[in-house]
């Protein structure tokens, strides 16, 4: 049991350098279906989920192309380009010849169509969700800046799994154009920029995965 856990993180975690093996040309349907459903999966993009898909179909053709629908549900296609879509996916013969899979492509072309529309339209599932590995997701976030009033204190981040902009702590002080880092996906370091000193030299950290998160000073440029 641990050798089988350990095997399924380090596929989770190597998706892709483990699907260039034959090793995993052998993997069975059910374990293929496991696999590519899983919110683990760390991968640069959906479109290598896809293509090993079709390359684990490919390998036994005849057996497996039955329960290429199957696979396809678990494939966020809605998440990837229509550029690539259009390209490599509309025209895979073995999505031609599967009417479940045209409503999935048809389905994520349709997303794309609207996401350049009005997000708020965008309908969700499982397939318009993206992988988050460890149950965590991106958020972008947005510090300072000039508006109305002139140089804000304010931080704000969006959410693009709800299409909202969620407030922040305020900072220290108000600074417009500093460097903004994130180190280890929860902490963010603000460094320099300007406010009524054009030689604005202070640090400031935030601890995202605080209960409470607020802009503390830190070390000084």
């Amino acid at each position: 049991m641990q050798l089988s856990t350990s095997s399924e993180l380090y596929f989770h975690q190597h998706y892709t350098d483990v699907v260039e093996g034959d090793e995993f040309l052998s993997l069975s349907s059910e374990e293929m279906v496991k696999l590519i459903s899983s919110d683990e999966l760390i991968v640069p993009s959906e479109e290598k989920i896809f293509e090993s898909v079709i390359r684990w179909i490919k390998r036994d053709l005849d057996s497996r192309k039955q329960i290429l629908h199957q696979l396809m549900e678990h494939v966020r296609l809605p998440l990837i380009s229509k550029d690539y879509i259009l390209k490599n996916v509309v025209d895979e013969p073995l999505l031609i010849n599967c009417s479940k899979c045209k409503d999935y492509v048809f389905e994520a072309l349709r997303f794309n169509l609207l996401r350049s529309e009005e997000l708020i339209t965008i309908p969700h599932n499982i397939r318009t969700k993206p992988r988050q590995p460890g149950g965590t997701h991106k958020v972008i976030l947005a510090v300072g800046g000039e508006g109305n009033e002139g140089t804000l204190v304010s931080t704000e981040w969006y959410d693009p799994t709800i299409n909202q902009w969620q407030p922040g702590p305020k900072m220290i002080t108000p600074s417009l154009g500093g460097g903004l880092a994130v180190v280890n996906d929860n902490f963010a370091i603000h460094l320099g920029g300007e406010n009524l000193d054009p030689t604005f030299q202070s640090g400031r950290g935030l601890d995202l995965s605080s209960e409470s998160p607020r802009w503390k000073p830190t070390y000084n440029m």
